[in-house]
């Protein structure tokens, strides 16, 4: 779950760049709308003088280019209208935050906001009462009353910003999804290893088509607290609650609680094992690997499969992580099923195999080349971790185009 975001760091925000990235996005897009417009006109108008075979098949090739530019406009044009909106978000409720901080440490209550929105009073309500005396008690009440007013509204625009934040980025970073197959596929280059191009290709699935939620909330969580079961709400897509609402219709909710605390237990064993290479490397290959070999154990293969993949589907993921994370999963689902009765420690000398053996098949990313410098986006591929140095490891660079789904 990301940190909870602070005053001090929102503050400090330049919401400038954003607003030209519109600019620049919406230009984008009507020139692509314009110059995808112009050329396949001009191929739609080729028949009387280029009428045969191969004239109908250029003009079959320019009119689907064409479809792929416009989709591609409309994509980045959608693109720049929603973070237009989420900039407008995040300017009125920084500046509300700004405005009524001024207004709490400007106020005669000596006031002052904590880095996480609460607002407070340096003097305690003995020594107000004393500076206000006779009047000491209704002094008291003033304090209290424009201490809670300040923290609610600085609160409440904080919980704002931090929602566009996070739910925001999910919605944006999906709408990519919506370029064509035939975009997705051409901007992604395949390994020469043919396996792992059939891994890469194989080894993607769908975003879902439902927003991102936080969860757990509602009856759910007071059933977690009830149980002595503390897990923050956090951003979840909604394939992941279904699949959490299935657990616990069908196992309880101490099944739920115990899958919520499988995920810290793989990243305390992952960087136990490879503290560097929790990014993409073989610290992630083996978070992965256990967290679905735990999972495996305790609720069976079907449903960690269900859910294993419904975390991957919050859209905009990069084909090489999708892949990665797919297949090292499935690796770490397999070694659960065959080895019911392993003990967290076989568990996880069984994943190091994978990671490290002659034979073994777990995935990582190089994203280095042999001096340590980061590889272009199009020399970023998939790699068999067991013939890859740690340090060439490492995330692609921004935001990749996805493929298609396939899981």
């Amino acid at each position: 779950m990301p940190e909870p975001l602070t005053v001090p760091v929102v503050l400090s925000w330049d919401l400038r760049y954003l607003g030209q990235c519109v600019d620049i996005m919406l230009e984008t897009a009507k020139v692509i709308d314009t110059e995808a417009a112009a050329a396949g006109g001009k191929i739609e108008q080729s028949e009387p003088y280029f009428a045969s075979a191969a004239g109908n098949a250029s003009r079959t090739r320019g009119a689907a280019d064409k479809s792929d530019a416009l989709t591609t406009s409309d994509v980045i044009e959608e693109m720049g209208k929603s973070l237009r909106l989420y900039v407008g978000e995040l300017e009125s409720n920084i500046a509300e935050i700004r405005e009524q901080k001024k207004e709490a440490e400007d106020s005669i209550w000596d006031l002052f906001v904590t880095d996480d929105g609460h607002v407070k009073s340096r003097k305690s309500n003995w020594e107000t009462y004393k500076d206000y005396f006779p009047f000491g008690e209704a002094a008291i009440a003033a304090k209290e009353f424009w201490t809670r007013r300040y923290d609610n509204l600085i609160s409440a625009a904080l919980t704002w910003v931090q929602r566009v934040d996070q739910e925001g980025t999910e919605l944006y970073i999906g709408k990519i999804e919506n370029l064509s197959d035939r975009v997705k596929q051409a901007l992604t280059a395949l390994p020469s290893d043919p396996e792992l191009a059939r891994i890469l290709e194989e080894y993607q699935t769908s975003a879902s088509t439902e927003p991102p939620r936080l969860w757990p909330v509602g009856f759910v969580a007071d059933l977690l607290e009830e149980n002595g079961i503390e897990v923050a709400p956090s951003l979840y897509t909604a394939n992941e609650i279904a699949a959490m609402e299935q657990l616990y219709h069908t196992q309880g909710i101490e099944a739920v609680g115990q899958a919520l605390k499988m995920p810290d237990l793989a990243k305390e064993a992952a960087l136990e094992y490879s503290p560097d290479t929790q990014a993409d490397g073989q610290g992630d290959a083996f978070r992965h690997m256990y967290w679905n070999a735990l999972m495996s154990q305790k609720f069976g293969e079907e449903w960690t499969q269900t859910y294993a993949t419904a975390h991957e589907k919050t859209g905009g993921n990069t084909p090489q992580r999708e892949a990665m994370d797919l297949w090292n999963n499935e690796l770490g689902r397999k070694i659960g099923a065959a080895n019911p009765d392993a003990t967290p420690e076989e568990l996880q000398a069984l994943v190091r195999q994978e990671i490290e053996g002659e034979n073994g098949r777990a995935v990582v990313i190089t994203a280095k080349d042999q001096s340590g410098n980061p590889l272009p986006s199009d020399q970023v591929q998939l790699s068999w971790s067991r013939s890859t140095a740690p340090g060439l490891t490492g995330p692609p660079a921004g935001v990749g185009i996805p493929l298609p789904g396939s899981k």
